[in-house]
């Protein structure tokens, strides 16, 4: 509902109120057909990631799902927040964090690729980290699915 009221030659305007149900509407359909599709790719995403551990073979083809997931979520993130205003203080914070370790996720790879250093050592720090952002998100999505 809005706040302000329109009037047009002395009559209220009920128009912009009907508007912004419809936008409120909207912003909610499309959270949940974000949180359906991500539920979608997460579920043969974990499945590959636990055949991982009986059959090798498996972590590829859950690489390249994560590779997917990863770009669907980062793009999902991005479209989230359009509804930032209407999330709560701790999903607020969520997000922030999920862009702040995104960012420095890709720039560590930007920076130890340009300068060549030797990552041996945090080698499985990145990739153990998408899979952690992949669950990070999909929590910060049902988050938001359950506010709006």
């Amino acid at each position: 509902m809005a706040i302000e009221q329109l009037y047009k030659n002395g009559k209220k305007v009920k128009k912009f109120e009907y508007k912004l149900s419809i936008i409120s509407e909207t912003m909610k359909n499309t959270i949940k057909i974000l949180a359906w599709i991500n539920r979608i790719i997460m579920i043969p995403f974990l499945l590959l990631l636990l055949m991982g551990i009986i059959k090798y073979e498996s972590l590829y083809y859950a690489a390249y799902v994560a590779f997917v997931l990863g770009i669907y979520q980062v793009l999902s993130s991005l479209l989230t927040i359009l509804f930032f205003n209407r999330l709560s203080k701790q999903t607020k914070n969520n997000l922030f964090t999920y862009f702040f370790i995104v960012i420095f996720y890709f720039l560590a790879w930007y920076l130890i690729e340009k300068y060549n250093y030797d990552l041996s050592f945090m080698i499985y720090t990145f990739f153990i980290t998408p899979v952690l952002l992949s669950v990070f998100w999909t929590y910060i999505l049902e988050s938001v699915n359950k506010e709006l």
